[in-house]
């Protein structure tokens, strides 16, 4: 007797609440199956939400155009405005670059820097001359800079200091007379800068990372110069006093459009070059 008032008691203040006239009994099936419905709606809610974080947490980290740009570059295609192969003109016996993190720019580009502002009209008498203006057997390279802004970019500014390397043999002045330039305006280097010249990298990885973990940068081994009907170029020549001065020797309205394509290196400008010769 004592038992039965126990569990009676215990179902009054604990069980399931039966309304008058509810059948108890179905009450008591009824229960588990709620209880089950919601326990999977709470998990498929809490998956849900772990992936909701999740998506927060990986975000894609841009790496900046200057330091994708960073490294050794050999030019391994080139077209002008009209799509014609031009890169077997501007090797000699190859285009190489490296670029720094102090937006230094050292290597053989002078014969395309030359290409780009005079355009191929004479072309057949000046590259008779590159070899010997040129040094690049001896690994006397051509200088220049280059700028981008901060994070990502699509166009940025390039300047060639072209210069004879040669330490005898030819001068600039040899080149700049070939191509027509006016005696007054001779000078034996010459800083040729375009700004807004397109760049972009087509196989550029896309770099994640975890929420609280540092992201892989990303990286690129192609990288793509345009010099496109809005890039601006400006020339000039420095004074005794290191100012810049103004050269107008050349029009500057008549630079050639085109589009050259960079592989990145592992090797030094100096083996690539060794490799060519």
């Amino acid at each position: 007797m004592g038992l039965k008032m126990g569990i009676s008691l215990f179902r009054m203040n604990f069980g399931p609440k039966v309304a008058k006239g509810e059948n108890r009994l179905h009450l008591n099936i009824q229960t588990p199956l709620i209880l089950m419905k919601n326990t999977i709606l709470l998990r498929s809610l809490t998956l849900v939400c772990a992936g909701l974080l999740l998506l927060t947490a990986c975000k894609q980290e841009e790496t900046a155009t200057k330091i994708l740009m960073q490294g050794n570059w050999e030019l391994t295609a080139a077209t002008d405005e009209t799509g014609k192969d031009i890169l077997g003109q501007l090797n000699f016996p190859v285009t190489v670059m490296q670029l720094t993190d102090d937006n230094g720019m050292l290597g053989t580009f002078a014969p395309l820097a030359t290409r780009v502002v005079y355009g191929d009209s004479k072309w057949t008498q000046i590259s008779g001359k590159i070899n010997q203006v040129f040094d690049y057997a001896n690994f006397r390279f051509n200088t220049g800079e280059f700028f981008v802004g901060e994070g990502v970019a699509n166009v940025f500014t390039v300047e060639y200091k072209l210069q004879a390397t040669a330490i005898a043999g030819g001068a600039l002045t040899d080149i700049l007379q070939i191509i027509g330039v006016n005696t007054s305006w001779l000078q034996q280097t010459v800083y040729h800068k375009f700004t807004n010249v397109s760049v972009s990298f087509p196989d550029k990885t896309t770099g994640t990372s975890l929420w609280g973990s540092k992201s892989a940068p990303q990286t690129a081994n192609t990288m793509i110069w345009e010099f496109t009907p809005t890039t601006q170029p400006f020339y000039n020549y420095k004074d005794s006093q290191g100012n810049q001065v103004l050269w107008n020797g050349w029009p500057i309205g008549s630079f050639s459009k085109g589009k050259f394509t960079w592989t990145r290196r592992t090797m030094g400008i100096n083996d690539l070059v060794k490799a060519r010769i």
